[in-house]
């Protein structure tokens, strides 16, 4: 039985423990996303946050950083004074939003500046607040996006401790319990119980393992001992339980039984075999609840076991924290996929203006060099063009659409490069009801023809496929341009591995693999008849 309940008590302290991580991690996700909006991704950002000096501009930093405040806690940014700027307020005493740093670290709290230099993962400290008490902060370095050996500053966010209470108000234990957290220093970061602890107290059985459980006297008195580690970020979250408010009546029962049982030994036998059923049976439904329960997976469970005694309370507070761990988990990924349709609205918002100015600057040298009546049906395509662009904020169209938005920029294009080049067009009619993201083969075609064939006198060539391959789509632009072509910088342009170059390809990939993940995307190879392919492998969908 104190085997079952301690098993028990450790797949709730994984439970737990589950939680505080789900809520680091998702810490963790927005300062790696406030890093990437703010310093890796927008050059201008990273100018922004490393020139700053009016007032203004401080104030504006501050603004950014407080827009990434939620549920009490406080996002602070140090950077190093890399370019000894001079700012028009002195920041030397802040102590949370922007703060210019020395080079050195100096001008950071002695527990932030200790983990300055500390590249990757983020990392949990107990720090000075400001005001004599110490606060829980998650910091992470902030690399130079130019040079990722060089740390040019810290984010840190504080006022964790409002985050972890609601994790650990979740789990009601037996009176004069107790709930530690520690960090990988041995720092108790917060605890909800009437003893101090510290690791030391912990069981040395329990050094070098990831979980377990222990009793151990103390004082004489028995306690229940069951933690949990994490290596993701390095925490230990410890349960200190009275043995006896959990084992207590069971213990009385089992004495009084066998003292009995000397004159009623038929009577207590069967007497036992009874309790041990009553008894036992809500903890082997417990133990088995929690070995196939994951959070966010719904299960039928009755509530036949929710009485007053221990096990009752036991059970009811499981299921309690079932409910609590599946809507965070609910929540979480709700807003997983919200973040995802937000990226990818961004990037398509990006490439609508580029084909516009091109289109339109098309349409302006068309009528000057030309001036005939013909512009009225270069008009007639650019609306088309912006019809399809546009889509009524829809993320996905059908193929048959996309072929005639192409149709519609490549008639725009040879009037504008009149006797220059053919388009020819290879399309599977099944393929027409298909889906596809919404314009990605207009970057491919515009790339074939200023870097291919527009300069070839009526020579060029230009070949529009859509296949249909097994369980893939296959969308192909094709030229038979002579100009060399770096394939490796292609691909490195296409991956993002290079920033400066080739922004609709770029553009047209990241949209793919956020719709349908990395094993679908953009490839470029070479044309046997010279000249490049670019590929894109699609889903079949229809819905």
């Amino acid at each position: 039985m104190k085997n079952e309940i301690g098993r028990t008590m450790l797949e709730l302290a994984n439970q737990n423990h589950y939680a505080i991580e789900k809520t680091l991690s998702i810490v963790n996700d927005r300062t790696v996303t406030l890093l990437d909006n703010q310093i890796f991704s927008d050059p201008k950002q990273f100018q922004f946050w490393t020139h700053i000096e009016t007032l203004g501009d401080i104030n504006k930093a501050d603004e950014i950083l407080e827009k990434w405040t939620a549920d009490g806690t406080i996002y602070s940014m140090y950077i190093k004074n890399l370019y000894n700027i001079v700012p028009q307020m002195d920041l030397t005493y802040r102590t949370i939003g922007f703060k210019y740093i020395e080079a050195d670290g100096r001008g950071l709290l002695p527990e932030v500046a200790s983990v300055l230099n500390e590249k990757g993962g983020g990392t949990i400290r107990l720090i000075d607040s400001g005001n004599g008490t110490q606060t829980i902060a998650f910091m992470r370095s902030i690399l130079n996006p130019k040079y990722y050996d060089d740390v040019i500053g810290m984010l840190v966010v504080t006022k964790l401790e409002y985050l972890f209470t609601k994790d650990l108000v979740q789990v009601k234990l037996p009176p004069n319990s107790g709930i530690f957290l520690f960090n990988d220093e041995g720092q108790l970061l917060i605890s909800d119980g009437p003893d101090e602890f510290t690791m030391a107290n912990i069981p040395f059985e329990a050094n070098g393992k990831t979980e377990g459980y222990y009793f151990k006297k103390e004082e004489g008195k028995r306690w229940l001992y069951a933690f949990s580690r994490n290596p993701a970020f390095n925490t230990t979250l410890v349960y200190k339980i009275p043995q006896k408010s959990i084992t207590g009546k069971q213990e009385v029962f089992q004495i009084t039984m066998m003292t009995v049982s000397v004159v009623y030994l038929l009577f207590v036998l069967a007497f036992v075999l009874y309790l041990l059923r009553i008894l036992v049976k809500p903890v082997l439904r417990l133990v088995a609840i929690t070995k196939i329960y994951e959070p966010g997976q719904v299960l039928d469970i009755s509530q036949d076991m929710l009485r007053t005694d221990e096990f009752g309370l036991l059970y009811g507070a499981f299921l309690k924290m079932m409910k609590r761990l599946d809507k965070s988990v609910e929540e979480n990924y709700g807003m997983q996929i919200k973040q995802k349709e937000i990226e990818l609205t961004t990037l398509h918002s990006q490439i609508t203006p580029h084909l516009l100015y091109n289109t339109l600057d098309s349409i302006y040298w068309y009528a000057i060099d030309s001036g005939n009546n013909e512009v009225g049906g270069m008009v007639k395509d650019l609306s088309k063009l912006l019809r399809i662009g546009l889509s009524k904020g829809q993320t996905m169209i059908t193929i048959k659409e996309e072929i005639e938005h192409i149709q519609a920029y490549c008639r725009l294009q040879m009037k504008r490069y009149p006797d220059t080049f053919e388009v020819e067009w290879d399309i599977d009619e099944e393929a027409l009801d298909f889906l596809t993201p919404k314009v990605i083969m207009q970057p491919l075609v515009e790339n074939a023809i200023f870097h291919a064939v527009s300069s070839m006198d009526g020579e060029g060539n230009i070949l529009v496929s859509v296949k249909l391959e097994q369980d893939e789509l296959r969308l192909i632009v094709e030229d038979n341009g002579f100009l060399p072509v770096d394939m490796e910088r292609l691909r490195q342009i296409v991956s993002g591995e290079i920033q400066d170059k080739g922004y609709g390809i770029r553009n047209v990939n990241q949209r793919i693999v956020l719709h349908f993940g990395v094993n679908y995307g953009l490839t470029y190879e070479w044309r046997e008849q010279g000249g490049v392919r670019a590929i894109i492998n699609l889903p079949i969908l229809k819905e």
